[in-house]
């Protein structure tokens, strides 16, 4: 496999980085990932966008987000993929030993990697999750896409302690978001997902903008508004949305059964519109020229 590390591609076998790097000894960077169907990316636009969103509220210098995509390209072809996801991590840089505060002049670190993944016709058929409802006791800049993800980690433990595979988290009696994914429920009979910018924000997932828009396109009424934890306590379908996981329907909630128990209607008719809105983007979209050739270590 070859990697991205600053500037350039190597094998991932010889890509290294400074022990004093500030993303390894304080989590202080930002990520992103972006997937691909057949060589197609989806919300590039929107990746790029909150990658320098993240950058700047980090106040971290020195990388123009715009690179996100001529990189992306770069490792597909280096490691001959087209349906895959591309994780990109920019930490604020290493400096000559462990300091809080960072010295001035640091220059990032930027990493890359991309790995395979399923074809856009594995999406037909919506996959499954069971969840448990964690407290959320994250930091209150969740809209930052911080690679400081202890918080995340911790209930994602505590779900699997009662045999879940991810964590819909509660914040002052609301839902604000999945561990890893965006919530959307189905409660007395309509669509709803829980607002993004709120105090404090949560992430808004690229996904979550194509399953709205894809939902608006195809005729499913679709609510932003908050939810009580006693709403998806009684919500007849649950769906979560990532850029990796893409949609799931949640057919177990704190180990009770979450409707019937399988993929719901509404989910089949907001995965069908998703996978409409993305193959007419994959149609669209083209990552366009690089600037210049990938460079691959000798």
């Amino acid at each position: 496999m070859h990697v991205w590390l600053n500037g350039r591609l190597l094998p991932s076998h010889e890509a290294t980085i400074s022990v004093f790097d500030r993303g390894f000894l304080f989590g202080d960077g930002v990520y992103e990932v972006v997937r691909f169907f057949n060589g197609m990316p989806i919300g590039m636009g929107l990746h790029t966008a909150r990658l320098a969103r993240s950058l700047s509220l980090t106040h971290i210098i020195g990388f123009d987000a715009q690179q996100l995509r001529e990189i992306c390209r770069a490792l597909l072809e280096a490691n001959q993929l087209t349906n895959a996801s591309v994780y990109m991590q920019v930490s604020r840089g290493s400096a000559a030993t462990r300091t809080h505060m960072p010295t001035k002049g640091m220059v990032p670190t930027v990493f890359a990697c991309a790995s395979a993944c399923g074809a856009i016709e594995e999406l037909e058929k919506p996959t499954t999750a069971a969840c448990a409802v964690v407290v959320d006791r994250r930091w209150h800049h969740c809209n930052i896409k911080s690679t400081a993800l202890l918080g995340n980690l911790l209930p994602m433990f505590e779900s699997a302690d009662q045999g879940a595979e991810e964590a819909i988290l509660i914040r002052d009696g609301l839902v604000s978001e999945g561990t890893s994914t965006n919530v959307f429920a189905v409660v007395r009979g309509q669509l709803v997902t829980p607002p993004v910018e709120t105090d404090p924000p949560i992430l808004n997932g690229v996904m979550r903008i194509r399953l709205l828009e894809a939902c608006a396109q195809a005729g499913v009424s679709c609510t932003v508004r908050p939810i009580t934890e006693s709403e998806l306590a009684g919500a007849s379908e649950i769906i979560l949305t990532a850029s990796r996981r893409m949609f799931s329907s949640v057919t177990t909630l704190n180990g009770n059964i979450v409707g019937g128990g399988t993929v719901g209607p509404i989910a089949k008719r907001a995965n069908a519109a998703l996978v409409a809105r993305l193959r007419a983007e994959c149609s669209m979209t083209s990552l366009g020229a690089c600037a210049s050739p990938p460079i691959l270590a000798s």
